[in-house]
């Protein structure tokens, strides 16, 4: 949870100092706007295993973000992104959602503190992004996270601390999902040996609750510990490790459930090569005990690589794979594989006039019957920028 809030933080940092970023002036803020139009072929927009139904998806989108400076250095963020999906052939499948990039975050600034508040709330309605969801196209998951995370660096020692306050709901396509929430708590305390290495331990912990018709547990726990290792490899070469041991305890009404708890290692390796001025590459993969606040846990092994070129003026080229592996730990017994290659390609229209076309392939296997599909995607997007 530390490092998203300083990836945000990063992200509104460049944004604040980028000359002519921001569009608008109004008083005291400063603001942004741009719209979009995406145009979708889906050939299997049900996730279908046996006769897939193809549709076109036509979506509109508004994003927004918001400068507010409250004194020379600490500053109110808003990054918002919103939209609705359109489906021509199956108009039972239109919803609204929520990019997950957006909230609302206020950034406080005090001798060697960094105190960030935020808000973050997002509204996911393709079933493709969760590998965990098969054989339904109506999928849509709302979550919520409020909370508080802060940054004290000594030089030579940086200590992060977190809370969140998390909701999870399933708006549609629940397959007999409950609802959730949770109380997350994150403590990292980090040395630096000598510039560009950051190396330390930390600790994690979770209490969730679960509600709904067919909840199976009432409630669970979860923490972990473990340590990091941030580097700067080379001038063009970062890497970032975690890894550690967790433990995740679900309870019924009536105590804990004998057997059920679940531990294991956990890793999340990143690494990421600026190849040269034109061309860039990361590479990912993680072993972890996903929760998501849906009532089961499944053990996860993923990898992803994205390469970005930029070797024709005007035009960007990005390339990615993705691979997860799961195995459900409790409650069913499903394994589970999915993988799939993507590629986009980006013109420069005009100064403000961008556009888009993409393809991605996913490809879903199981042990269960009914829960494999294959599905592909051609996208191509028009992007205005105020």
């Amino acid at each position: 949870m530390s490092m998203a809030s300083a990836e945000a933080a990063e992200a509104r940092r460049r944004a604040a100092t980028t000359t002519d970023y921001y569009n608008l002036k109004l008083g005291p803020t400063a603001w942004r706007f741009r719209t979009a139009l995406g145009l979708e072929y889906n050939d299997n927009a049900g996730n279908a295993q046996d006769n897939p139904e193809a549709d076109f998806i036509f979506r509109p989108q508004v994003n927004t973000q918001l400068l507010w400076p409250v004194s020379e250095k600490n500053s109110i963020n808003l990054n918002l992104g919103a939209g609705y999906s359109a489906y021509v052939q199956h108009p039972e499948l239109s919803r609204y959602f929520i990019t997950p990039n957006s909230e609302l975050s206020f950034d406080i600034y005090a001798g060697d503190f960094w105190i960030n508040l935020h808000d973050r709330v997002s509204v996911t309605e393709d079933s493709y992004l969760d590998p965990t969801v098969a054989g339904t196209g109506n999928y849509s998951l709302f979550e919520n996270t409020l909370g508080v995370s802060t940054l004290w660096d000594l030089n030579k020692v940086v200590l992060r601390s977190g809370y969140d306050h998390a909701n999870s709901s399933v708006l549609s396509g629940n397959q007999g999902r409950p609802d959730g929430q949770s109380e997350l708590f994150s403590f990292s305390a980090g040395y630096a040996p000598k510039p560009r290495v950051l190396l330390g331990v930390e600790l994690g912990g979770a209490l969730l609750q679960y509600s709904g018709a067919n909840t199976l547990y009432s409630d669970a726990r979860q923490w972990n510990v473990g340590g990091f290792y941030e580097t700067q490899i080379s001038e063009y070469v970062d890497f970032t490790g975690h890894a550690g041991y967790t433990v995740y305890s679900p309870q019924s009404s009536g105590g804990t459930v004998p057997g059920d708890d679940f531990g294991g290692m956990y890793a999340q390796l990143a690494l990421t090569h600026r190849i040269s001025r034109y061309v860039d590459q990361s590479l990912a993969g993680s072993r972890t005990i996903q929760t998501a606040l849906l009532g089961g846990t499944v053990d996860m092994y993923s990898f992803s690589w994205r390469a970005n070129w930029r070797v024709i003026r005007k035009t960007s080229l990005s390339t990615s794979f993705v691979y997860n592996h799961g195995s459900q730990v409790s409650p069913g017994s499903e394994t589970f594989d999915q993988y799939g290659p993507q590629i986009g390609l980006g013109w420069r229209l005009g100064e403000k006039l961008s556009t888009s076309l993409g393809y991605q392939f996913y490809w879903r296997s199981s042990n269960e019957s009914g829960r494999e599909y294959s599905v592909n995607i051609v996208s191509l997007g028009f992007s205005y920028t105020f």
